[in-house]
């Protein structure tokens, strides 16, 4: 079993088609069938089968395809280790967020980082997407980090914020001229809310549940990020549970502080990495200096 019989499994599993899988690897359609047949016959099964023009993975195929794209990503992070040590410029590392901390704790992160002469050739790809959407991106190896709301038990997280969130109003709501609010002052109050893919649908639902006494929010509008509910609130039609995000200083809108004797309407923001996969020298620093300096207590 070759290195490049696996890449021809693997991209042939994906693409489905012996031509263009061939075309994407850049060899002779022959070639792609004959090292695909060698390994069937390594393996004693059939990865895939034929019918007219139509490919599709066998029982096997599907089965051999998580651990091939396992060990194939492995070596892709050894060969950028390699490289790392090798090659003092190339210090490249994937970190992933969500939007309402990527104008704020983001950029404190980083500058932090940088104020240390050991990163000054760190260099980062950034990536935003909902909390959720950011785990995925770092189980599937396209992050090496991420700080998000979620969690999982291939994954090693730790707590690094507790985020407050606030109730927000249109500007000459009755509520405007509050310095706080409690939770029966707009549990009845149509509100903009984010969808079931946002974590922050499932703190409000919850919130409801905990104060409410199974009470269920006023959705009036449901979006997908908080600019968007932000827009809604603006325009006088409903308020938002939201964290505190620039868009907020627009004028148009107030930001209230809510009571929460009960700790609520907050919520803990983990920092991220998978268990079993190694880390290059470059992320390791990044995920030392985090954990050490912002790990809550």
């Amino acid at each position: 079993m070759t290195l490049s019989q696996l890449q021809y499994f693997q991209t042939l599993a994906h693409v489905l088609h012996y031509t263009r899988a061939a075309e994407a690897l850049h060899i002779a359609q022959p070639s792609l069938s004959y090292s695909i047949r060698e390994l069937e016959k390594e393996l004693g099964v059939k990865l895939f089968v034929k019918e007219d023009r139509r490919v599709s993975l066998t029982m096997y195929g599907e089965q051999f395809l998580p651990y091939v794209e396992t060990a194939l990503a492995t070596l892709s992070d050894g060969t950028q280790a390699v490289r790392q040590l090798t090659d003092a410029s190339y210090q490249l590392v994937k970190l992933g967020y969500f939007h309402s901390i990527s104008a704020t704790f983001i950029p404190q992160v980083v500058e932090a980082l940088y104020g240390m002469e050991e990163n000054k050739k760190l260099r980062f790809q950034f990536s935003e997407a909902t909390s959720a959407d950011t785990l995925n991106l770092l189980k599937s190896g396209n992050l090496d980090l991420a700080f998000c709301m979620h969690r999982d038990e291939w994954v090693e997280s730790v707590p690094v914020m507790q985020q407050q969130l606030y109730l927000v109003v249109p500007r000459d709501h009755p509520l405007a001229t509050r310095k706080t609010v409690s939770f029966a002052d707009f549990a009845d109050e149509p509100m903009a809310m984010l969808d079931q893919a946002s974590s922050l649908h499932t703190t409000v639902d919850r919130i409801f549940l905990h104060y409410g006494n199974k009470q269920v929010p006023n959705a009036m509008f449901v979006v997908h990020e908080c600019n968007a509910a932000l827009q809604y609130v603006s325009l006088g039609f409903c308020v938002s549970i939201l964290p505190k995000v620039p868009a907020m200083d627009n004028g148009k809108v107030v930001a209230l502080s809510i009571s929460d004797p009960d700790n609520e309407f907050s919520r803990t923001v983990y920092f991220s990495w998978m268990k079993n996969r190694p880390l290059s020298p470059a992320v390791k620093r990044v995920r030392n200096f985090v954990v050490e300096h912002y790990q809550l207590k």
